[in-house]
């Protein structure tokens, strides 16, 4: 959001309800960017969590 801000632009898709020309539009494409955000170090967590658990079981991940 910071990007398109200080360019001075915004985004209105038509797939979906993103749109930063209103406050609503640029609170849900807030609330977007956090949860994929959360799915990102959802992912690494549960990456590292199976590779602790495969280094316990005796086997080494390739790397």
């Amino acid at each position: 959001m910071r990007v398109v801000k200080e360019a001075n632009c915004d985004i209105h898709c038509l797939a979906d309800e993103s749109n930063t020309t209103t406050s609503n539009g640029r609170m849900v494409m807030r609330i977007m960017t956090s949860v994929s955000q959360n799915e990102i170090e959802k992912c690494s967590e549960r990456t590292k969590l199976g590779m602790v658990g495969a280094i316990k079981a005796g086997q080494l991940p390739y790397i």
